[in-house]
């Protein structure tokens, strides 16, 4: 039976992963920069080096990109103390900005995480991405969906925007939780 800290843990990792998932899809690359420890490294297939990097990678590449999509499965966790070796399962779609004049690409991916538990946080701290398969996106369909649909984009124009300020303010109040916690028992040493 898991202890309810194992518990815990596997909640805040699989937040994690979905938060990267969905601040990437959206294009909130700030967003997606939280989910990784500041010394964090990252072998991304067409990219290798630190989160920094990494990131300025993702400014570049993805201003060739008109979308993403990333499709996770639940995570394997496997957990040690303050470390999780985590693999997550995804189907990925790109589409360049080209008005659809390139195909689309399909990959199935694997995440290989190291997530620790630094400061009360789960975070990445070591990512490899696998890549099992990969093949280019079939033609549009003959027929298009009609413009009812509600439509996704990045960005504020994105339907589900006001999720994506939810899970920034979240963000946001945990490092103040976490700031004013560490300041608390800061006071208590020093004044003891």
């Amino acid at each position: 039976m898991p202890t309810l800290d194992e518990l815990i843990a596997r909640t805040e990792i699989t937040d994690v992963l979905g938060r990267y998932a969905h601040a990437i899809d959206r294009g909130d690359r700030e967003l997606a920069r939280t989910c990784y420890h500041p010394d964090a490294t990252d072998d991304h297939g067409r990219f290798s080096g630190t989160v920094d990097e990494l990131f300025a990678f993702f400014e570049t590449y993805g201003a060739t990109l008109e979308s993403t999509f990333h499709f996770l499965s639940p995570p394997t966790i496997a957990l040690d103390g303050e470390r999780a070796e985590v693999e997550t399962c995804c189907l990925y779609r790109r589409q360049p900005v080209d008005g659809g004049a390139s195909a689309a690409v399909f990959q199935g991916l694997r995440y290989f995480d190291i997530f620790e538990r630094r400061a009360g946080r789960w975070l990445i701290a070591e990512r490899t991405v696998i890549l099992d398969w990969e093949h280019a996106a079939p033609p549009l369909p003959t027929t298009a969906s009609p413009p009812t649909w509600v439509r996704g984009s990045r960005g504020d124009t994105d339907p589900a925007a006001p999720l994506t300020r939810s899970l920034t303010a979240a963000v946001r109040r945990r490092a103040d939780s976490a700031d004013a916690d560490d300041q608390g028992f800061i006071g208590r040493c020093t004044s003891s």
